[in-house]
């Protein structure tokens, strides 16, 4: 026999043995199959699903707000009664400047407001934005329903609304609605926009206007109170450490802070996803080492006549192993495509969400990189199904199992 143990004849003799057990070698085959199709389906499922919340919720939001802290003595002259200002603007974004993690940062007035349809009125907080700095944090182009996004707050006196907080305002593009602000002025404005985050918590309390019409209205020209910041390394929020120490008077929160039970869940998903997909992956490993195992006991006879006749330990391995690795990649080749057509059916069944989340199907996520990742780990799990098997059957004693027959 050759020393060499990857050789034509012991591949023959494998795809034989395969060939000779095609119930067992289909019922291994079907184990990959369902182990990497849960394992697809469930990790394109549930990392869909959280990329879904991180863009609407983190993308569409700041990753750090710099906010003027709350003074005890607060004056009763103009509107500091409701809101207060950040003084050092010009310092704060001398520091972000200088910082190489900042992407943008946005500066805001906010400001508390009752808004008055026709039909309905409801309070809440009005975002004043100016529009050049808000369009480089937040794309709101592609989360229109209807109208113009941050371009049409260059024309006096629009407002841009959030589809939850239209559609309880009874309102569409072209509307008129009131806004009366804390200080008793009060500004009939245009709806000239809908947008929607898709999380009914954002859209039903988010809203867009000119920093110059709320400045105005507040009797100040320069007012700041909050600044917005988009950094290129979101878990880095060392950011707020610098800004506090070199600026009196002003107080940070960062995306963790503000979104705790996101973060959270996230975390949780993740977990339990990728123990129950692996889990599900190993279970169909024990399930093809029993089937090679019971192979094993049948070919011994077989087995010891190859030894007899000159077949080394590692050939006989080889022989097995083989078996294990075809079995493992025809399954992980066919769990990958029905994992992904029962995918592609999932994104296009219609989701009813109520109001919560603003979602037409179930968001999946069809990452290339988790499809490798499925196929490797099924045929590595084969692979490993197969050894432990071939390892037993190389140590037969030929001599033993021939006196028995």
């Amino acid at each position: 026999m050759s020393k060499h143990v990857f050789n034509k004849t012991n591949l023959f003799i494998a795809l034989q043995y395969l060939s000779a057990r095609k119930k067992q070698s289909f019922l291994a085959t079907i184990g990959v199959l369902i182990g990497v199709t849960t394992f697809i389906v469930m990790i394109n499922f549930m990392t869909g699903v959280n990329d879904f919340l991180d863009d609407a919720v983190f993308n569409g939001s700041p990753d750090i707000i710099v906010s003027a802290q709350a003074k005890e003595n607060a004056t009763k002259k103009s509107f500091s009664i409701a809101i207060n200002t950040i003084e050092n603007t010009g310092k704060i974004d001398s520091v972000l400047r200088k910082n190489q993690n900042v992407q943008s940062f946005a500066h805001q007035v906010i400001s508390p407001a009752i808004l008055i349809s026709d039909t309905r009125q409801f309070p809440g907080s009005i975002n004043g934005v100016f529009a050049a700095q808000e369009s480089k944090m937040v794309d709101l182009e592609r989360r229109l329903v209807q109208g113009e996004g941050f371009q049409s707050l260059s024309k006096e006196n629009n407002i841009l609304l959030g589809i939850s907080l239209a559609n309880r305002l009874q309102v569409s593009t072209g509307d008129h609605i009131n806004m009366i602000l804390p200080n008793g002025k009060n500004i009939q404005l245009k709806v000239s926009g809908i947008f929607s985050f898709g999380i009914t918590t954002i859209d039903n309390v988010r809203t867009y206007v000119s920093a110059n019409v709320l400045q105005n209205l507040l009797g100040e020209n320069d007012i700041v109170t909050n600044v917005h910041i988009k950094l290129k390394n979101r878990d880095d929020v060392s950011l707020k450490t610098d800004v506090i120490t070199v600026i009196d008077g002003v107080s940070t929160e960062d995306w963790k802070d503000s979104n705790k039970t996101i973060v959270i869940g996230n975390k949780v998903r993740d977990i339990l996803t990728w123990s129950v997909s692996f889990a599900l992956l190993l279970v169909a490993g024990f399930g093809i080492y029993n089937i090679l195992n019971i192979t094993v006991i049948h070919k011994r006879k077989d087995i010891a006549v190859l030894k007899t006749i000159g077949y080394s330990s590692n050939d006989i391995i080889f022989i097995f192993l083989i078996q294990s690795i075809i079995i493992g990649i025809i399954g992980a080749i066919l769990g990958g495509v029905l994992g992904y057509a029962i995918s592609y059916l999932i994104s296009t069944t219609p989701l009813d969400t109520s109001d919560f989340i603003i979602v037409d199907t179930y968001p999946i996520n069809f990452k290339f990189s988790y499809y490798i990742l499925g196929f490797w780990f099924g045929v590595l799990t084969t692979i490993f199904s197969g050894y432990f098997p071939s390892k037993k059957a190389s140590k037969v004693d030929p001599v033993t199992i021939i006196r028995g027959i």
